[in-house]
């Protein structure tokens, strides 16, 4: 399998690339270094942070005995095996750190990015333990089932003969605002799962997923716990453990952070909106926007409801209309943490509250908008962990392998490598395209043909003279041999014509075919395609291949891997 890397400021396909904020975040330019001491509190390139987090994280206070109890009891149910229940143990122990990542749960476990979080943060932790053998690190998937948008997490997508496939499993007895971790699926995910295994290609390995989606995706479970599941399957053989933050138990682990952020409104959203004056005052577009209470409050129907303030002193549950005066919903929440749930601001807050979070592995857009949080932390007495770019792969098949072989071979320019047509096709796809079919073209044909046109008729025209002489009648015989050959060579150069647009078309078409392959819709295949296509065809080998990669190099290159 050959590896290439490409940088993420090069990357243009598709859509522009990446924010200005994660391309200098990953790059080594001077505004990185600014970027990192100006908005995170630790910087991950830096030897010196590594030995202060440590430091920070092993005087402060976790209630891990309760963490872990959580954890063994929800990952029990979640199906992971004795030796990852075993290692959840060890966060009992002071000594003992976590790498987080998470995503919203999603149908068949939504888009490749999604596996490609889970790895990084099992090979990072696996790093941190070789750095430091005296401490643990386990690695740690928060799944976000609070989200109330099941339409979002209820859909995935995969190829079929060359095309892309959506599946959207629809709402059952979902009430407007309920909460994807206590929404059933309900019986449409019994069509769902056969349709989706009737796409499956045939191979040696459809059978045990098809069975393993089958026993998870059933119409009494939620989707959170569907996906749990599936995630538990596929990395069965890594330390990875699970957790579901909308548990009450972890909910009161986390009272403090719920108590302060009511006690304190709106000075939260007060601390994003400083800090995103910063981010804007160098250039960057800020993502998250904070409100006034940066909470949700979740009712008996398991809906999420907005929580307004009108006034200092008194705070408005939308559209319900119940009104408390600060006081009062500070009692509800002492008495009922489970009853309020953080929004995208206080969320990273809340996790790196309760949890002894070394270090957290984001996505792009995540990295943009945890550069909003630095003074939020530091109102909560915290401190930000590292932060971690994810993994990023765009996985290429056998066949657009080949596509690419031919292109490189078109372009008329004989030097350059499959590394460097990557880097061109990453960084503007139609150029690549042109420069393909422009180097196709054999310009010299009709030129040639004049050519061979010109020398028949002087071949024609120095014989005339000695023809004549020995008969008058073969004048007028080459004249008419020179009109048909012209005919003739019009002929074939018409046909010529036909078959060079005939080729350029087939070559248009894989280019497209190719495009579709690693921009599916225009996006990046990662945050399109299904994991269980590529395990379909390649085996769960794959997932070994891609933590491979990932330990060999570093997450701040995009990794396009040929299968």
């Amino acid at each position: 399998m050959n590896t290439f890397l490409i940088d993420y400021h090069e990357i243009k396909t598709p859509r522009k690339g990446f924010s200005g904020l994660f391309n200098d975040y990953t790059g080594d330019s001077e505004r990185r270094e600014s970027l990192a001491e100006r908005f995170f509190h630790f910087d991950y390139r830096k030897e010196n942070d590594y030995y202060r987090h440590l430091n920070t994280l092993s005087t402060r206070r976790f209630r891990r005995n309760e963490l872990a109890e959580i954890l063994v009891r929800q990952n029990r149910q979640f199906g992971t095996g004795e030796q990852q229940l075993a290692s959840i143990e060890k966060i009992r122990s002071a000594r003992c750190m976590l790498v987080v990542t998470g995503q919203q749960p999603g149908l068949f476990t939504g888009p490749l990015y999604t596996v490609y979080k889970a790895l990084t943060a099992v090979t990072v932790a696996e790093r941190y333990k070789d750095m430091f053998p005296e401490y643990d690190f386990l690695p740690l998937f928060w799944i976000e089932g609070e989200d109330h948008d099941f339409e979002e997490s209820a859909n995935t997508m995969i190829f079929d003969r060359g095309a892309i496939r959506r599946f959207v499993l629809e709402p059952w007895r979902k009430l407007p605002e309920q909460m994807v971790n206590r929404t059933a699926m309900g019986p449409g995910i019994v069509d769902i799962v056969g349709d989706f295994a009737s796409t499956l290609q045939e191979s040696e390995h459809r059978e045990s997923i098809v069975s393993m989606l089958a026993e998870a995706y059933h119409p009494e479970s939620t989707l959170e716990l569907a996906f749990a599941r599936t995630m538990a399957y596929l990395f069965r053989n890594y330390p990875l453990v699970f957790l579901s933050p909308g548990d009450p138990e972890f909910k009161k682990l986390g009272r403090e952070v719920l108590h302060r952020e009511l006690e304190t409104s709106p000075s939260t959203s007060h601390a994003v909106i400083a800090q995103s004056s910063a981010l804007e005052s160098m250039g960057y577009q800020v993502q998250a926007k904070p409100r006034a209470v940066n909470l949700f409050y979740l009712n008996q129907l398991d809906q999420r409801m907005k929580i307004e303030q009108p006034s200092s002193e008194a705070f408005v549950i939308v559209p319900e209309n119940r009104s408390y005066s600060r006081h009062q919903i500070l009692e509800l929440c002492d008495d009922h943490p489970e009853r309020f749930g953080p929004n995208v601001v206080l969320r990273p807050v809340l996790q790196d509250h309760v949890l002894p979070v070394f270090a957290s592995v984001a996505g792009p857009g995540e990295i943009s908008y945890l550069a909003q949080l630095r003074k939020v932390y530091e109102q909560f007495g915290l401190r930000m962990p590292f932060i971690i770019p994810r993994g990023s792969f765009t996985l290429v098949e056998p066949a657009i392998r080949r596509i690419m072989d031919k292109v490189l071979q078109k372009t008329g320019r004989l030097a350059f490598s499959r590394k460097q047509i990557y880097h061109a096709a990453f960084n503007d796809l139609s150029i690549l395209m042109k420069n393909a079919v422009t180097g196709a073209e054999n310009h010299d044909f009709d030129a040639l043909f004049e050519q061979t046109e010109t020398k028949i008729r002087e071949q024609l025209a120095a014989l005339a003279p000695s023809l004549v002489k020995l008969d008058p009648t073969l004048e007028q015989v080459l004249a008419g041999s020179s009109q048909q050959i012209s005919r003739v060579i019009a002929g074939i150069r018409e046909k010529t014509n036909r078959a060079g647009r005939r080729k350029h078309n087939e070559l248009l078409a894989q280019m497209e075919k190719t495009s579709a392959g690693l921009f599916p819709e225009n996006l990046p295949q990662e945050r399109v395609i299904n994991c269980f296509y590529y395990l379909n065809k390649y085996g769960e080998n794959l997932i070994d291949t891609l933590a491979a990669m990932l330990r060999a190099h570093a997450t701040e290159s995009h990794i396009i891997l040929e299968l």
